[in-house]
């Protein structure tokens, strides 16, 4: 019911009533998809009371398969024929936009001016492909270390995030703005040391490809930082940050 696709309130209630289901898609349709239809019909006939009309009826029928297909309906009216439909389908794709302000808005990070790799896709990594024989990856740290005269920087100097200290006690972590040089430091789970980080996450909250390799979703971050961001989807903090982030001179 609605317009979620375009109205930002009314698409925040769905998605605090119905998790990770309900997204914006690629396509730039707002839809909710489950694994299990029987639990979709559930909260199917909760969708009126979200959006703020006369609640259905939760004493009609059941949700009923549909004979000869994969799909189910549920009465949801005073009518039989007034029904919800469950269809089958493949879900499609999250939209990579982030909203900033209650805008979707793309991430254009400070790598973007970087040759792109030709096998830019979602869910990719930035160790997948070579160009002039050097490693996405590591022309990513190049640059970074190029433009602060041999050091490595983190794009998201600053940035604070709740952490745990030595005693394991709930505290607030800030990114330092120098990291350590991944060539001098061979153990990859040091926290100071230099990560190249998607900004739109690999992976949606459904374990779906996501976030691409494209040169303008890197950022340059500590390892501990990584750690935190990646099981969070990405702030509007985080995303204001990267683009006041200068672009890199290749």
């Amino acid at each position: 019911m609605g317009n979620p696709s375009t109205d930002v309130a009314l698409r925040s209630k769905y998605i605090a009533a119905f998790g990770s289901a309900c997204y914006v898609s690629e396509a730039n349709t707002f839809d909710c998809f489950y694994r299990d239809p029987l639990k979709a019909c559930a909260d199917a006939v909760l969708v009126a009371e979200v959006f703020g009309a006369a609640p259905y009826d939760k004493n009609y029928p059941a949700c009923e398969r549909i004979k000869g297909t994969e799909d189910y309906s549920r009465q949801v009216g005073s009518d039989p024929a007034n029904k919800i439909i469950i269809n089958h389908q493949a879900a499609p794709l999250e939209s990579s936009f982030i909203e900033v302000n209650g805008v979707p808005t793309e991430v254009n990070g400070p790598y973007r001016n970087l040759v792109e790799p030709s096998n830019v896709g979602p869910g990719k990594d930035f160790h997948c492909e070579e160009i002039d024989n050097i490693e996405q990856r590591v022309r990513i740290l190049q640059v970074n270390r190029k433009a602060h005269g041999g050091k490595i920087h983190s794009d998201l100097a600053g940035f604070t995030y709740p952490c745990v200290d030595e005693n394991c006690k709930p505290t607030t972590c800030t990114e330092p703005d120098i990291l350590k040089d991944p060539e001098n430091t061979p153990h990859q789970y040091d926290p100071e040391r230099a990560e190249v980080h998607h900004v739109v996450r690999r992976k949606d909250k459904r374990l779906c490809p996501w976030g691409t390799n494209s040169n303008k979703n890197a950022a340059v971050i500590s390892g501990k930082l990584n750690r935190h961001l990646t099981n969070n989807y990405p702030s509007a903090d985080e995303v204001k940050r990267i683009h006041q982030v200068p672009a890199y001179t290749p």
